[in-house]
């Protein structure tokens, strides 16, 4: 909850700054990438996931972007694996028409992993990693300032010391302030 009401600041501080700063969220199914050994029983990887983001456009190609993230939960017999966390990237735009943007996204991605269940000492135990985040994304304009989106996310998530793919497809809207 911490993460989000941060996340929150953070986008209502820039969100005031200047003509060329925008917010944005989606949602969507989401994976995450984990080997279910027999121990642990039934898997489920899938989930629904979601992002909010803020973003500086330094141009109008290229703009920075922070986002938070929650790629959702792999659940197995009596516990789960929960990733989410903080991005930080370069946001690439190609006009394919004059309401239509395609978008490439390259960052780094700060993400906590936690394991919690009845057979978790303790009841969980968290593991934070940063990797490479790439995402892909198009976004359509319906107005000047409001665009509604579709993306794809993907980085990978550690918990003690292995690493697993997880990613987002999400739609959404962005408004442009």
């Amino acid at each position: 909850m911490k993460k989000i009401a941060l996340a929150g600041l953070l986008l209502a501080a820039v969100g005031g700054a200047s003509a060329q700063v925008y917010v944005g969220g989606g949602f969507g199914p989401s994976h995450v990438n984990i080997d279910c050994p027999a121990i642990l029983g039934n898997c489920d990887t899938s989930d629904t996931g979601y992002k909010v983001y803020g973003g500086y456009k330094l141009n109008p190609s290229v703009a920075l972007e922070v986002a938070y993230v929650d790629f959702g939960k792999a659940k197995f017999t009596g516990g789960s694996f929960a990733t989410d966390g903080f991005l930080i990237n370069a946001a690439f735009r190609h006009n394919f028409t004059r309401e239509l943007n395609g978008v490439a996204r390259l960052g780094v991605a700060t993400l906590d992993t936690k394991l919690s269940g009845p057979r978790v000492i303790g009841g969980s135990q968290t593991d934070s990693g940063t990797k490479i985040y790439v995402g892909l994304g198009a976004e359509y304009a319906l107005q000047k300032n409001l665009k509604i989106t579709a993306g794809a996310d993907f980085t990978s998530a550690e918990f003690q010391g292995d690493s697993g793919a997880v990613r987002l497809f999400s739609l959404g809207a962005q408004y442009d302030f």
